[in-house]
């Protein structure tokens, strides 16, 4: 899961990504406002997009003890727009239906 803060630097608000890598944690700029007030909403949203990305990855369906893990197919729609249309065909999940 990806956390993002806004952190004060020359008179402008950068926006922060901070994740895990095989290197450790890691903390990257994704961009810099003039206006403070402009990145606290940016910061909210990319987090909540973050969060519920994460969120099903984590969850096992153990109905009639099969014990899969939910459907992962999704997260590629967040990195990748071509794949973010077959979302919509019904084959990941009812999710998207």
């Amino acid at each position: 899961m990806t956390v993002y803060s806004q952190h004060a630097n020359r008179g402008k608000s950068q926006i922060l990504a901070t994740y895990q890598s095989a290197d450790g944690v890691v903390s990257k700029t994704v961009t810099s406002l003039g206006d403070a007030r402009l990145a606290a909403p940016i910061v909210d949203a990319l987090s909540r997009i973050s969060a519920f990305a994460t969120v099903p990855v984590g969850v096992h369906d153990r109905r009639e003890r099969r014990g899969r893990a939910c459907p992962h197919q999704h997260l590629a729609a967040l990195t990748d727009a071509a794949v973010r249309a077959a979302l919509l065909t019904g084959a990941h999940s009812l999710w998207y239906e």
